[in-house]
């Protein structure tokens, strides 16, 4: 007996409003390929088919808003559902106070939940390394995500995961603020699993213009010290 012929996939794009889809939607290639770019107010309304590889790159801070959206997908009957989480989700693992990689580690969850529901995880975007802070990130060019939408492998946790980042140094604008890492990070130590405790040191970080403070430092310590 033969086999019933599945029908061509369907790419979709949900969250056509984000910053990364916007970049990506830019490269000819990324927009020839995928077939339909939606936003979270569109997802009622939309006519998904048993052909659509859906990729989720749509977020809300409330944490039912996000598993009501993967709820649709599933009752949608979609072929396939790739929910984009972020490289921070790693800080959940000491501390559940920073609000960001708490949610998206929820997401992850409710999406690993769903039997066809896959993980692709992304460090912080960048066109160019300048963009990213100073020291050593966990970081994902454009052009990597890119290639990687045109032709997706699954080699973590049985298919159901993909980790697409590297390390990407960059150099700190001066010794006084290298040092002044240093001193953020023994900082971070002494707060044990209350990170969150340094908030106001955070705020004069983000007002000096730097970005490597809050759990972007902690994400990207976790991450270098599990993978070296």
């Amino acid at each position: 007996m033969t086999a019933p012929t599945l029908p061509a996939l369907r790419e979709v794009v949900l969250g056509r409003g984000s910053t990364v889809w916007r970049r990506l939607s830019a490269e000819p290639a990324i927009a020839a390929h995928f077939d339909a770019a939606i936003g979270h107010a569109e997802l009622t309304g939309f006519a998904f088919t048993p052909a659509d590889r859906v990729w989720v790159l749509a977020y809300s801070r409330v944490p039912a808003e996000n598993r009501a959206m993967l709820e649709r997908l599933r009752e949608a009957g979609v072929r396939e559902i790739v929910y984009v989480s972020s490289a921070s989700t790693i800080v959940s693992r000491r501390t559940r106070c920073y609000e960001y990689p708490r949610v998206k580690q929820q997401a992850e969850d409710d999406a690993l939940a769903l039997p066809n529901a896959r993980v692709l995880t992304i460090g912080l975007m960048h066109g160019d390394a300048a963009e990213l802070p100073a020291g050593r990130n966990i970081a994902t060019h454009y052009d990597e995500l890119a290639a990687y939408l045109l032709a997706p492998d699954w080699p973590d946790e049985g298919g159901r995961r993909k980790r697409l980042f590297r390390v990407v140094q960059r150099p700190f604008r001066n010794p006084a603020e290298q040092a002044l890492a240093r001193a953020y990070g023994a900082a971070l130590d002494a707060t044990g699993s209350h990170p969150c405790l340094l908030r106001p040191a955070d705020l004069l970080l983000r007002t000096l213009g730097m970005r490597w403070y809050g759990y972007t430092f902690l994400s990207n310590r976790l991450w270098i010290s599990t993978t070296s």
